[in-house]
């Protein structure tokens, strides 16, 4: 009879590989992704946490500046609040908010420059009334951007897809040692014992390694082994005798 062949990939050891990966995967891969997901709620309550506090600073800090109309002041009081890289725009209405008392926003580059006003993109938002104990005089409102957000959840992202990568290749590197050691190399060997059993061969020894399925196969090896040294041995005799 032939020896049949076993491809690698119908081996025990790739699928048990595979099972491991599989589910290390989808755990991980699932943790990682809570994680991600509480760790954009936090930066997000973060930024919006800034755009309100920026706000309401900035409505109690306008209203001298507003009261006298000082556009210079105002302006010099939003770029300094705009010193915050999150903070995108700052816009001030006048006394009927209809009109555009000052405002700031960032360019492409970052760099502060005028602004009409019209903000737009994604980005969160506070509106302030700037009151001076008796009337409204105004209102502000502070926009703050999402790209610090973005980046930190896709460096986050990748540092975990990363450390997935990671853990996963070094469990299938230690389950495939450890399988050699304690699964594939015992049934290897066993396989080699019967092998030999089924071409006559009564000699060799059949010894348990460990004390557990493995080894209770190899102890019924054993039993098999010595029947059958005994059961030629009668054979023999009566062969012998006749």
């Amino acid at each position: 009879m032939s020896k049949s062949i076993i491809r690698w990939y119908s081996t025990i050891r790739v699928k048990v590989v595979i099972v491991i990966i599989v589910s290390c995967t989808l755990v991980l891969g699932s943790l990682s992704a809570y994680k991600v997901v509480n760790e954009q709620k936090q930066l997000t309550a973060d930024l919006q946490k800034l755009a309100v506090v920026t706000s309401q600073r900035l409505s109690k800090h306008l209203i001298g500046p507003m009261w006298d109309l000082d556009k210079e002041l105002v302006g010099s009081t939003l770029e300094a609040e705009m010193l915050e890289d999150n903070v995108q725009a700052i816009v001030v209405w006048d006394e009927d908010a209809g009109s555009i008392f000052a405002a700031r926003e960032r360019d492409a580059n970052g760099a502060l420059i005028d602004s009409n006003g019209a903000i737009s993109g994604d980005l969160i938002k506070s509106v302030n009334e700037i009151n001076n104990g008796t009337k409204s005089i105004g209102e502000v409102a502070v926009f703050v951007s999402r790209r610090q957000l973005d980046q930190q959840l896709t460096a986050s992202t990748i540092a975990n897809l990363i450390t997935l990568l990671a853990l996963v290749t070094v469990m299938a590197i230690v389950m495939t040692i450890v399988m050699n050691q304690i699964i594939i190399g015992p049934i290897t060997r066993l396989a080699m014992h019967a092998e030999d059993i089924g071409h006559g061969n009564l000699k060799q020894k059949i010894r348990p390694e460990s004390r557990d399925e493995i080894g209770q196969l190899a102890e019924a090896f054993h039993r098999m082994q010595t029947s059958l040294r005994v059961a030629f041995k009668r054979i023999y005799a009566k062969t012998k005798s006749t």
